[in-house]
């Protein structure tokens, strides 16, 4: 079998058997198999699901958010040759899928209407580079990364779906329009299947892959985590940076304060759906990346205004001022979406 490599460009050899063990261990542990292709079901609920979204569909325009011949979701595998066991990274093409065309739609209403705290995203390794750049470092300072474990088979999609009621109600979004877009969400979610070898693949929980909204629904409940209890544990461990790209973070901290292992333990508990895979730096120093710091380091600031609260890895408490806590316990934002840009991008002195 000759395929390509998750990474770097390259071809990948390996006997048949090996390769197909390793997408029925992939399958075996997140799916299940069954035989009838529900395309032309999933087809008719589309249609309905167009028809019935008068505020945000107009009429002349409703034949372009249906696919005509819908079939199943194909999947083709790439090889993770930079992990142990080189599993797969499965890849799926969604285009024929029966809700394509209004997962578009959903992506880009989303988009629009609601903003999401965005303080950590990073786009591109110049944007990393930039914010290194920015970040005082010292001999004391390691660096590390996280990998969330496939991300979107493990995002918990009824929770997510009520952080996005709530962002939508804290846009001010009217209630024809959030009926609308959260039907949107149940459909899209609900069509979360694929075909491997005749047979049909059905996922037991989280996202479609493939799905242009996955990358956008995935979004929503970590960046909530993240603007909920990342400055707690960044001061827990004087993290003096930290950036994420999807499923990728990028950490700078403190390492006689603090070890990785600790850092992912507290990770790992932040969401019993979401866990970590941790790499840390071995041998190069971190100040040799960057200019030779003459100030104090800088911690992130939270932004929030409270004293550290005593919490538990596994089951992390949000921060609580008058101002966050009913809408974080109901998992929403903090209504002042501006102060986690500004206070966790500036730091303040030890």
């Amino acid at each position: 079998m000759i395929t390509r490599a998750d990474k770097g460009n390259s071809i990948v050899i390996l006997p048949t058997h090996q390769y197909e063990t390793k997408i029925q261990n992939f399958i075996l542990n997140n799916f299940r198999t069954a035989t009838t292709d529900p395309s032309n079901t999933l087809q008719a609920q589309i249609r309905q699901t167009v028809r019935d979204s008068k505020t945000l569909i107009p009429k002349v325009s409703r034949w372009k958010y249906t696919n005509r011949n819908p079939s199943a979701p194909s999947i083709k595998r790439l090889i993770k040759i930079h992990k142990p066991d080189q599993p797969i990274r499965p890849v799926v093409n969604w285009r024929n899928a029966a809700a394509y065309r209004l997962s578009k739609l959903f992506t880009e209403k989303i988009h629009h209407i609601a903003l999401l705290p965005s303080a950590f995203n990073i786009k591109n390794t110049q944007d990393l580079l930039h914010k290194l750049k920015d970040t005082p470092l010292f001999p004391n300072h390691s660096l590390a990364s996280l990998d969330i474990t496939n991300l979107y088979s493990n995002i918990p999609v009824p929770e997510n779906k009520t952080i996005l009621t709530n962002l939508l109600k804290h846009e001010l979004v009217t209630p024809q329009t959030q009926k609308e877009l959260l039907k949107w969400y149940d459909v899209i979610t609900g069509q979360n299947y694929f075909t491997h070898n005749r047979d049909i693949i059905f996922q037991y929980d989280g996202l479609a892959m493939g799905a242009p909204s996955s990358g956008l629904i995935a979004e929503i409940i970590i960046r909530h985590i993240e603007h909920t209890y990342l400055p707690h544990v960044a001061r827990k461990h004087k993290i003096v940076n930290y950036c994420r790209y999807v499923d990728d973070v990028f950490l700078v901290f403190d390492s006689t304060h603090t070890s990785i292992h600790e850092i992912l333990k507290d990770f790992n508990g932040l969401h019993h759906k979401l866990q970590f895979t941790a790499e840390a730096e071995k041998t190069t120093p971190l100040t040799t990346l960057t200019s030779p710091c003459t100030e104090p380091p800088l911690t992130l600031k939270p932004p929030y205004t409270e004293s550290p609260h005593s919490q538990t890895p596994s089951s992390p408490t949000p921060p609580t001022t008058p101002n966050n806590t009913n809408a974080q316990q109901s998992g929403s934002y903090s209504t002042d979406r501006t102060s986690t840009t500004s206070n966790m991008s500036n730091s303040s002195k030890n």
